[in-house]
């Protein structure tokens, strides 16, 4: 590893790290203000200090792309103004050796964000959305009633009991739609793509006695669905692998799985983008010239098209719910926008 390298490296890091720092204080502060007034209505100082350090993962995941942007644009506007690019370009080094160290800074920030997105908010948003239903806005837990559920020629009704069980009917048809088996269990539970039943009632019609019907002390059977189908979970909620499962299961039971297969896919973009963001900072303040007004206008252009890459994020999330883009083209639709943007800078730099 080169001083340069070191130089550039931690000089780029130290400025994230701090920006950082800053955005996460003003955000305490505002979430600070916002929640006090919940203080003495069912939340006290306990409860907001945790509901705090909840939400600072859900925070730097989110703006790590924002911060790493600014971050970096602040730094390469410093380094062009004390005409250290200028003293890099003449000693013959390449626009590749000044881009290093810089990206390296936005894979280390790509690196956190896929930490902090499959490891640790799937849990702090599960408590967190607890606490803003139950505690901020005096709202009944969620509770998981009766469900219908249909898997092909199969219809379910599940009753769920107090031990993370049901109490199944499962009633079964032909092509034509006439019953060819019903199913009663008091003891239904799914696992790994199984029902696995308990105490079974078995009935089935037949011409002579007009239905027959049996006892067995347990079945079971293969399912592409479960009872997370109709009562699905929050994407925010889930790992990786749990998404991609959950969505095919889902496509599997020829229900929609917009909002997982666009969160899935966001897991993998969101962490990309932190290296375009970087990219982009330096095509916009690399300055060669000592003018202050052009280093100021890249500065700004940067903090302005960090705001609309978090705009488009949100819109291209909404499109994807309400099924107006395909969703895991509406996930990457911000890379793809803004990769296109730094590649197109950057070479016209280089270019000149």
């Amino acid at each position: 590893m080169s001083i340069l390298f070191r130089w550039m490296f931690y000089g780029c890091l130290s400025r994230a790290t701090g920006t950082m720092l800053a955005l996460l204080a003003v955000f305490l502060i505002i979430e600070v203000f916002d929640k006090s007034r919940y203080l003495g209505h069912g939340m006290d100082a306990a409860l907001l200090v945790e509901y705090l350090l909840l939400k600072t993962p859900l925070m730097i995941a989110n703006f790590m792309p924002i911060i790493l942007l600014i971050a970096t644009s602040i730094y390469i506007t410093e380094i062009s103004h004390h005409h250290e690019i200028v003293s890099m370009r003449a000693a013959g080094l390449g626009i590749e050796k000044i881009i290093a160290p810089i990206a390296c800074v936005g894979l280390i920030g790509a690196g956190l964000m896929l930490i902090i997105g499959e490891w640790i908010t799937p849990t702090t948003n599960s408590r967190l959305d607890i606490m803003e239903r139950v505690i901020i806005h005096h709202q009944a837990p969620p509770h998981q009633g009766v469900q219908w559920l249909k898997d092909g020629n199969r219809f379910y009704q599940l009753t769920p009991l107090d031990d993370q069980s049901f109490k199944m009917m499962m009633l079964e048809t032909n092509d034509q739609g006439a019953w060819v088996k019903r199913m009663d269990a008091s003891h239904a539970t799914f696992k790994n793509q199984q029902w696995h039943l308990q105490d079974v009632y078995i009935s089935t019609p037949d011409k002579q006695a007009g239905m027959l019907l049996k006892h067995q002390d347990n079945a079971r059977f293969a399912s592409n669905i479960g009872p997370g189908t109709a009562d699905p979970p929050s994407a925010n909620h889930m790992t990786f692998m749990q998404l991609y499962h959950y969505a095919h299961n889902l496509q599997q039971a020829g229900l929609s799985s917009s909002s997982f297969v666009f969160t899935l896919n966001r897991k993998l973009a969101a962490p990309s983008s932190c290296l375009i963001m970087v990219l982009l900072a330096m095509a916009l303040t690399m300055n060669m010239g000592s003018r202050i007004a052009a280093r100021s206008w890249g500065l700004i252009a940067a903090i302005t098209l960090g705001l609309f890459f978090y705009v488009l994020g949100n819109a291209s999330g909404l499109l994807a719910s309400s099924e107006q883009l395909p969703a895991a083209y509406a996930a990457w639709l911000p890379l793809l926008f803004f990769g296109g943007i730094t590649g197109f800078l950057l070479l016209r730099k280089e270019g000149k």
